[in-house]
């Protein structure tokens, strides 16, 4: 079902509008800057408590080409987050996910997008290179949902059609690419500094053809994207990395909590799997093949006759293979520069293990 979005942030925000949202009576709204956390991109993100306090809260994240370098680096023209809510896409999530958005309004010259306050079930804020754990139980529950994510739009990557304005994997594995570090380093926002610095010092880290091969692939992904769309493709959240990922717990039910959808379109589902293993990488308490096993096993569970290993490997070292284009730079910063040495170490030994996946799936390419 589509949904129009509202005209503008005022109308978005008057107390009918998050009345009728809501559900309950909302006579009165206090709008303040949100303190429980930061939005990577540069986005702005403003809380707002209703009824004095004794009403429920919302986020409300305000994202623009101006000032969100994401936007820019993936070329996103038509708001991508609020696109997942006005294209309906988000009311055919799986019973297993869920999400936050509730509108969206045109901001000037970008988008606002109003949210529900879902930080009572995220995992709380940690430094990325570090992490908060991630118990095997929830591990399970977060790779369950995935996969569940994935059969439901199983071979029907049109669901998030780019010329929708949706993400495509050339967009998100060029996301971080040098070009992305070298233009947004001046910027007011810490992690274009990282991505500039990390792709400088990894030709010194690891060896000098896997080094050439991942930054030749982050400047022009291309030849990736190529390989993986031999395989069947999906919908991918593209970016299940701890803060953006929750569990709602109820008596009965856990459903994932997913939010930061601007990486959002088509894709194999490894792209979302690599990803999180990599991501959550520090706060998990079980290594990558058991990760690997378990969304294996519950995506083969869920598609039945149509899962095969014909393309679930391939499609999988080429995904492992494409994490490291989106990763190389963050491990190659933490091995050198991480102020903390246990995490340099540890940084020191991914590199090791993600260039043996990307030697291992180079032939597929």
């Amino acid at each position: 079902m589509l949904h129009s979005p509202f005209t503008s942030l005022d109308d978005l925000l008057a107390p009918g509008t998050l009345s009728e949202l809501a559900g309950v009576a909302i006579t009165a709204v206090r709008c303040a800057p949100f303190t429980g956390g930061h939005a990577a991109s540069g986005s702005h993100l403003l809380a707002l408590e209703t009824n004095d306090g004794r009403g429920p809260r919302f986020i409300v994240k305000r994202v623009a080409l101006a000032w969100d370098w994401i936007m820019r680096a993936t070329d996103d023209r038509q708001g991508r987050e609020a696109v997942t809510w006005t294209s309906g896409l988000l009311d055919r999530l799986p019973p297993e996910v869920t999400h936050a958005i509730l509108a969206c309004a045109r901001d000037g010259g970008g988008w606002a997008i109003l949210m529900r306050d879902a930080s009572s079930t995220l995992f709380p804020p940690h430094d990325p290179h570090i992490g908060t754990p991630i118990t095997p139980a929830d591990d399970d529950l977060i790779l369950d949902g995935l996969a569940a994510l994935h059969a439901a739009f199983w071979e029907e990557p049109e669901a998030a059609d780019p010329a929708l304005g949706f993400c495509t994997p050339e967009q998100r594995y060029r996301s971080f690419s040098p070009e992305t570090g070298q233009r947004e380093v001046g910027g007011p926002d810490f992690y274009p500094r990282i991505i500039r610095d990390g792709w400088e010092l990894l030709p010194t880290l690891i060896d000098p053809g896997v080094a050439n091969l991942v930054i030749g692939l982050a400047n022009d992904p291309r030849p990736l994207a190529a390989a993986l769309a031999r395989y069947p493709q999906t919908v991918v959240h593209g970016d299940p990395r701890p803060p953006n990922l929750g569990l709602q717990r109820n008596e009965a039910t856990t459903r994932v909590v997913l939010l930061d959808w601007q990486f959002l379109g088509p894709g194999t589902p490894g792209a979302d799997l690599t990803w999180y293993l990599y991501s959550a990488g520090p706060s998990r308490r079980s290594a990558e093949e058991t990760g690997i096993a378990c969304y294996r096993h519950r995506l083969a569970r869920r598609l039945g006759h149509r899962f095969n290993e014909g393309w679930w490997q391939p499609q999988l070292e080429l995904s492992l293979l494409g994490q490291m284009v989106r990763c190389a730079l963050d491990l190659a910063w933490a091995a050198v520069r991480h102020e903390s040495a246990s995490t340099r170490e540890r940084s020191r030994a991914g590199l090791v293990w993600w260039s043996e996946q990307v030697k291992a799936a180079a032939h597929l390419l």
